[in-house]
């Protein structure tokens, strides 16, 4: 059982060689140190607010994307619910905020993308509210919910590393422990191969992001987030084989490459292709 024996989620993995992950290294300085009045034209002036705009939407439309693939809702049997879905998109705007905390480029323009990050999300998530088809009236209160959830997962992953940075089996629990809590909503029926695949996964995506991707890249919002785990071949808690992924399930919220579904403020549908910026509201074939 997932729940009887956090220690089982790590029997298998290679946890001794992984290294501490809470120093990333260093990098030169360029525009740290800034001036009262410089971190006053990075917040206020149309120019810096603009950049600011750009660049937190790409990251956001980044982490959207590669949470919407529906990998992580097949062959990671990983229910397809408005709850997962989000956990899913904050699991990856979460990779973003650390590097953003972690940015020795410009700290200041950092804390301000972040912000600027976090308040798209909340937008993003009350326009999937108004898509579940709420009453209008209770929309403020689902999204201060869906935020308390939000801080709460945000906060178990950084605990995990803040509190066992230098003891990768222990992290590597807790990592499994947030997933199970946040991702899977404590789902006793989950499967320990599961739970440590996507455990893994958090840990190389840390690493990847918060001190892999390039300065040069980042600041573009050009995110190579690498391949999305493998999760043929799960077995349950029993070791027997999982049933073969029925591939049909959520057809309909496929999409041909590279078009992406979106919402409006008001929660309606329409589709944008990421690579020429047409949209449309008719469904791509």
């Amino acid at each position: 059982n997932a729940l009887e024996n956090s220690t089982s989620f790590c029997d298998e993995a290679d946890t001794d060689a992984r290294p501490s992950l809470t120093k990333p290294p260093p990098s030169p300085p360029s525009s740290g140190n800034k001036s009262f009045f410089a971190k006053m034209w990075d917040k206020y002036s149309l120019k810096e607010q603009h950049k600011r705009s750009i660049l937190g939407e790409k990251l956001f439309r980044s982490a959207q994307y590669r949470a919407n693939d529906l990998t992580w809702y097949r062959e990671a049997r990983i229910p397809y619910e408005f709850r997962t879905r989000h956990a899913i998109l904050t699991m990856h705007i979460w990779f973003l905020h650390k590097r953003l905390l972690a940015d020795r480029v410009d700290p200041h323009a950092a804390l301000l993308v972040q912000e600027e990050l976090f308040d798209i999300l909340w937008n993003d998530s009350q326009s999937r509210i108004r898509a579940e088809g709420v009453n209008e009236l209770t929309v403020n209160k689902h999204l201060k919910d869906v935020q308390q959830l939000t801080f709460k997962h945000c906060t178990h992953y950084d605990h995990a590393f803040h509190e066992y940075g230098d003891n990768p089996k222990r992290r590597f629990e807790e990592l499994a422990l947030a997933v199970w809590m946040h991702v899977l909503n404590r789902d006793e029926e989950s499967y320990d191969d599961q739970l440590k695949r996507l455990a893994a996964y958090v840990e190389y995506q840390y690493a990847n992001i918060v001190m892999g991707v390039p300065d040069s890249y980042f600041w573009e919002g050009r995110i190579p987030w690498g391949n999305i785990p493998d999760f043929s071949g799960m077995k349950d808690n029993d070791g027997n084989d999982l049933e073969e992924v029925d591939y049909s399930v959520l057809s309909s919220e496929e999409l041909p490459k590279p078009w992406m579904k979106m919402l409006t403020f008001a929660g309606e549908a329409y589709y944008w292709n990421t690579e020429t910026d047409e949209t449309t509201w008719k469904r791509p074939l």
